[in-house]
């Protein structure tokens, strides 16, 4: 009897363990359905969402225009106006050449005694083998170039060699004279610095200044563009790159642009 209770126990307990158990995997099934219909419910959910500022981006365009619009119509109008600023200057023009101005500061002003205006004075001083030259005999019947130096200068022979570079060269078909005048210096230093410059064209000798002193108080390097009858045109007290771009400036303005 005893043992019949136990078996009837023991079937009794089994039975209820397997319901409990079916009961549990169907709630289990269940319950991994509804996660898996809620998962999908929130990825359709998803796809389906407007993305984040498309609302504000379509208003943005439909309200004004896109950085890239900005950009192209901002060249196009740079475009435009920089064809009417060109047809503008094409209209117009250009400007008339000029003679280069002298400018000096009132400490240096003072030292020249002959301005633009002036008449380079005349005078008679021996060339570099003794003989006595008149400087207005040397000049030119367009326009000529009168250099002071002397040998002791670095910038001074400078110039002497520049100018036979610059002027002496180029303009002698066009009737350009170069004229040098070596001052306070023998003639063996003006004739070694000479040579060594290559300058071809005449060089006389103030070995004492007079003639300088006529013409200015200091400073040498200086050189004057003279017009046939000697009239200074235009001067520079410096052979300097900015000197050389201005007295060729002079040249051409003086002789027609050519």
């Amino acid at each position: 009897m005893v043992a019949t209770n136990v078996m009837i126990h023991r079937s009794s307990r089994w039975h209820w363990s397997r319901q409990f158990v079916g009961t549990t995997g169907r709630s289990a099934r269940l319950v991994l359905a509804m996660m898996v219909a809620l998962m999908a419910l929130s990825l359709n959910t998803g796809c389906n969402k407007p993305k984040e500022g498309s609302d504000s981006s379509a208003g943005k365009k439909a309200a004004g225009k896109s950085m890239a619009d900005t950009y192209r119509e901002g060249m196009a109008e740079q475009k435009a106006q920089a064809q009417v600023e060109a047809k503008k200057a094409a209209a117009e023009p250009p400007p008339a050449p000029k003679l280069p101005e002298v400018k000096l500061p009132d400490a240096l002003a003072q030292t020249c005694l002959v301005k633009v205006g002036d008449r380079l004075p005349d005078a008679e001083l021996a060339d570099l083998n003794g003989k006595q030259v008149s400087i207005h005999s040397l000049l030119g019947k367009g326009l000529s170039v009168v250099l002071f130096w002397q040998s002791d200068s670095v910038y001074a022979t400078q110039a002497l060699e520049y100018l036979q570079i610059d002027v002496a060269k180029p303009f002698a078909d066009r009737g350009v004279k170069v004229i040098g005048v070596a001052v306070k210096d023998t003639a063996d230093a003006a004739r070694k610095a000479v040579e060594e410059a290559g300058a071809k064209y005449p060089n006389l000798l103030d070995p004492e200044g007079k003639y300088f002193a006529k013409v200015a108080t200091d400073r040498i390097p200086r050189v004057y563009l003279l017009d046939a009858a000697g009239k200074v045109l235009w001067f520079d007290i410096e052979y300097s790159t900015s000197t050389r771009r201005d007295l060729e400036r002079a040249i051409q303005f003086v002789q027609g642009g050519k």
